[in-house]
Order: C-alpha cells, then structure tokens, then sequence
C-alpha cells in the first residue's frame, strides 16, 4: 500500500510540475516581451499558424475534399475530433494539450523514475513547445505512453486500444509495424522466437491495420478517391518516394538545420545500436530491453521515412524538414534520451566513435562548405558530448547548462513558429 501511495504521490507531483513549466514558458513569453527581447506574443491568430490551422478547420468542418483547390485530407482524424467534442477555442485547446502532455510525461516518470533534474530537462526539450499548441502532439505522446504503460504492465487490451486510436492520430503504422516486430523477438530469447509472432499479430500489428484501414476507408467516403491521403501528400506537401540526395537541407527553414543534423544522427546512431542488440540477441540470446528496442527501432525508421518520404527540391538535395519534430518531440525519445544518460557509462572510446559519426552526419548536410557551417555542426558535436557527460552523475555543471540551453532555443523556436516562419 506504502508503494501504491508513493507511485501515486508522484504522478501527481510530476503532473503538476509540467503545468507549472507549461505556464512558466508562457509567462516567460510575456515578460521577455515586456523586456523588449521579443518581438511578438501568442494569441488566438498566431497559435493557428501551420498545421494548427488545419486541425482547427477540421475539428469545425471536417474533411473537406475538392481535387482542384482547398482540402485537408492529409491530416489524422483523431486530434480534430478530441477538439470538436471538448468544443473549446484555441487556448482551451492548448490547455487541453498540456494536460495531455503532463499525464504522459508523469507515466513515463512512473517507469523510468528519472528524477526532478531529469524531468526538467525533458521539459526543455526545444520541440516540446509543440505540446503547448494545438498540435497532435500531445495527444500522440499520451497515447503512446500508455502503450509503454501496458506493455511493461502486461495490459494486452490497453495496448491494443492504445495502438488503435495511434494509428488514428499520425500516419505510424509503417515506422511502428516494425519496431513492434524488433521488440517482439529481441525480448524473447532466440530459440522460441517464433512463439511471439501470435503476440505481434494479435496484440500490436492487428490494432495498427484496423485503424489505418478505417482512416483510409473514412477518406474514401469523405473523398470518393482510395488512397487519398497520399495523393494529397505527394500533390501539396511534396513527399514522394525519393532516393536520397546529399547535402540534406532545410529550405523551409535552415536555422533549424544544426538540430535536423542532430535528429538524424540520433537515427543513424540508433541503428547502429539495434545491430549490436541484435548479434548479441543472435549469437549470446542476449534478450534486450523491451522498450528501449522498441524506441530505437522507432527512431531509425523515423530516419527512413523522412529521407527516402521527403521531396529532392532546390538543386536535387532532400528536403528533412519535419525530422526534428518527428524524432525529438515523443516517448520514443525519452525512452532514449533516459538510457544514454541515466544507464549507460562512456569511456575515452565512446567518445571518439561518437565524435567519428557525428562529423560523418554533418558531412552530409555540407558542413564542409564553409568554416562558418563548419563551427556551427561542431557546436552540435559538443551539444551530444555535454549529454554523454550527464550520465556521469558526479558532474551537476552538464545537465545545468543543457537545460538553460534547451531553454533558449525552446523560446526562439517558439517564436518563430507564432511568427509564421516554418517550425520544423
């Protein structure tokens, strides 16, 4: 009973800790305004920049559909329609987000039991701004900590229903079929493999089917057209199967391109590390962290999505806007984001591997064209240092510096979003 108390003292203690951090970010907003350090405030206009926009005219009208003109057919039905039922307006509907947020982060606080240190550098994350707008962001990072919730706990109904209305949410079925399989035979040994298949299929793949199959058959009768989806994507937001061209850029928005890079060397990283796990699963029947396989798996296909799904404008180089917001802004991460820091050790070794691969990353956004571009990638490179530093828990100097940091570009990257300047 003293357990079930305490559990419960601590949900509650890191719920409320990410109101007051969601209120704090907008009190802030206000006084550096004040400061003159700002130049805009958010407001029921600017909170509708980008995709909040169309999930506003969706959760008011719904799918609209004209072949020639206006429709919002590319966006996921769920959100807009937690939005029509809760019938508020822009900031209700921001408020609304950070509740949602706070219950998956206190979830995950539930699991991994990271710290107040470490919740609060979460918090900081720059792409959680995200879940302070009407985005589906914090609608997604709920659902999926409750799928962590019922797979650590052994709830196959909840994760089932979880999964369903994910898939109803955000296009995840291609990156998560996967991942859900990687999961299922490296955390079961490697002679009875084949027994977890049911569990994949019944448990996982078939709610993921289901909700992908009725939002695409709902499209259908909004649309009269199969498939509409992609054909709105590939017509209006231009992702297309390509095969990737180098330098990757971000032309809607390049002073985003240092934390792209570090998004897609967290991809590439994790698929390195899935093939360690996975010889070790092979040949010792090493049998591997459920979850952390799980949001490593996410995470390299998050990387394949964008750069094979992106379109090749502006010279014949791939576009990975979005790769930041996709990688760095869910529970995928942080399950991450808490293994790197919090369980694993580094020597001299790690370090210059890391230091390899990153420069490798940030030769393939042209970090080689100018000393300028140069220094900036490299500022990158000491950014994942300072965070390889924090696992060693005798240093408090990383973790204070990475939060104030995080914080400042929070803010920036907030302002530009209210200033209409392409997000991510």
């Amino acid at each position: 009973m003293a357990a079930i108390s305490s559990g419960k003292k601590d949900f509650i203690n890191t719920f409320l800790l990410v109101i007051l951090y969601a209120a704090g970010f907008y009190c802030l907003q206000l006084f550096l305004f004040k400061a003159t350090f700002l130049q805009t405030l958010p407001d029921e206009l600017n909170l509708l920049h980008w995709d909040s926009g169309w999930y506003c005219t969706l959760s008011r009208v719904g799918y609209i559909y004209d072949p020639t003109g206006v429709n919002n057919l590319a966006f996921f039905p769920l959100f807009p329609l937690i939005w029509h039922i809760a019938h508020v307006g822009v900031w209700g509907m921001a408020c609304l987000n950070v509740l949602f947020f706070a219950t998956g982060i206190s979830i995950l606080d539930n699991l991994f039991k990271p710290g107040t240190q470490n919740k609060i550098l979460w918090l900081s994350m720059p792409a959680v701004y995200f879940c302070f707008i009407p985005y589906s962001e914090a609608v997604f990072f709920l659902l999926t900590t409750i799928t962590f919730y019922g797979i650590r706990n052994n709830k196959k109904l909840l994760v089932w229903i979880s999964l369903f209305l994910l898939s109803l949410t955000r296009p995840t079925g291609v990156l998560l079929a996967p991942s859900f399989l990687a999961m299922t035979l490296l955390s079961a040994g490697n002679k009875r493999w084949y027994k977890s298949l049911f569990s994949y299929l019944t448990v996982y793949l078939s709610p993921m089917v289901l909700g992908t199959g009725l939002f695409i058959w709902y499209e259908y009768l909004k649309s009269g057209v199969w498939f509409v989806f992609f054909d709105i994507e590939k017509k209006y937001w231009g992702h297309v199967l390509n095969i990737p061209m180098l330098p990757f850029n971000n032309n809607y928005n390049q002073s985003l391109s240092w934390i792209s890079a570090i998004a897609v060397f967290i991809g590439f990283f994790s698929f390195l590390f899935l093939l360690n796990r996975f010889f070790k699963w092979l040949f010792k029947n090493n049998i591997q962290d459920d979850l952390l396989i799980l949001s490593c798996s996410y995470l390299f296909m998050s990387l394949i999505a964008i750069i094979f799904y992106n379109p090749t404008w502006s010279g014949n180089t791939t576009n990975i806007a979005g790769i930041y917001r996709y990688t760095l802004m869910n529970p995928f991460f942080y399950v991450f984001l808490n293994y790197f820091t919090n369980v694993a050790r580094y020597s001299w070794k790690n370090y210059l591997f890391v230091f390899f691969l990153a420069n490798v990353v940030w030769a393939s956004f042209g970090a080689y064209v100018h000393i300028q571009y140069f220094l900036l990638f490299t500022a990158s490179t000491i950014i994942i240092f300072m965070y390889m530093l924090h696992a060693n828990k005798k240093l408090t100097w990383p973790v204070m510096i990475l939060t104030a940091l995080n914080i400042f570009f929070q803010v920036q990257f907030f302002q530009q979003f209210i200033s209409n300047i392409f997000p991510d």
